[in-house]
């Protein structure tokens, strides 16, 4: 017996209805009628256990947390595994992230996520920014966060727990409006590319030095007056952005510290007049590119 006919015996009353019982001359005038054959095809049937899966995936695909609470308890009875399509309903809902991320024996469904999308409907409501925050580290395999919900939520307790994911390599959070980048996230080692466009940044971390890994910066679209010394302090990148910012003046000789850039991307107007200076310290750019042909 199956383990969800044991949980539906346990529902079921003891004693089944009296049946009515038909008269001698009922019965005789059913028989005397003609029989209709009917003939039922059922087409790839699905076993008990099939049956069993397609009730509990019904059951993560609700808001409801009370059914992910029965869930649970049938998928640790049945012991079975999670595929891709149970995976996408959870991760789209922070709250359904968090309730999965803390149960037991759950390493598999933490190790899954290599990618991580935050839309705009991730959150339900501003108190689960904080419990999401707080079991983000757990997903350790994870490579790519993309913060997707623009300025519609606060994203800092999100960068700052991403800070202590070990395996984070793509960071991109665009498009919301951020003032200011938490100085944890310099703690992020393993980061290799970090967009930041279109946002409200006047400075950067002190200490982006400290992100040995990292190769790309987009810094396209934001409030910056002059180029952050910090970023000069990156020692391996290799791709700058950081135009439509409202610059004066670089410092070419800066910009020379960052010996292996090779694509640089400024203001056009900073651009334009620290051309000369700029081929001199960055031998190694490409300012052959169309970018870089001005009128």
């Amino acid at each position: 017996m199956g383990f969800f006919s044991k949980i539906r015996q346990w529902f079921l009353p003891n004693e089944m209805p009296p049946v009515s019982e038909k008269t001698e001359l009922e019965i005789l005038e059913e028989e005397a009628q003609p029989m209709e054959t009917e003939v039922l095809v059922e087409e790839n049937p699905l076993s008990e256990e099939e049956q069993q899966f397609a009730q509990i995936k019904q059951l993560i695909a609700s808001d409801d947390m009370s059914n992910h609470e029965l869930a649970a308890m049938f998928m640790l009875g049945l012991e079975l595994e999670w595929d891709d399509e149970m995976y996408g309903m959870v991760e789209q809902s922070a709250e359904k992230m968090t309730f999965w991320a803390e149960k037991e024996e759950n390493d598999a469904f933490l190790n899954h996520f290599e990618q991580l999308i935050i839309s705009p409907k991730f959150f339900g409501q501003y108190s689960e920014i904080a419990t999401f925050a707080a079991i983000l580290p757990k997903f350790k395999r994870i490579e790519e966060l993309q913060w997707k919900a623009k300025h519609y939520w606060n994203q800092h307790p999100v960068l700052v727990a991403a800070s202590e994911l070990p395996n984070l390599k793509r960071l991109y959070v665009e498009d919301c409006r951020m003032n200011f980048l938490p100085e944890s996230l310099t703690n992020a080692t393993s980061l290799e590319e970090l967009y930041l466009s279109n946002n409200k940044l006047t400075e950067m971390p002190a200490d982006l030095g400290q992100l040995v890994n990292l190769r790309i910066l987009d810094l396209t679209s934001n409030e910056l007056k002059n180029c952050p010394r910090s970023v000069c302090d990156i020692k391996r990148l290799e791709v700058l952005k950081m135009q439509h910012n409202p610059m004066v003046d670089i410092e070419p000789r800066m910009l020379g510290r960052l010996y292996r850039l090779r694509d640089l991307e400024l203001p056009e107007v900073v651009a334009k007049f620290n051309l000369d200076n700029l081929k001199d310290w960055l031998p190694d750019v490409d300012f052959d590119k169309p970018y870089w042909k001005f009128d």
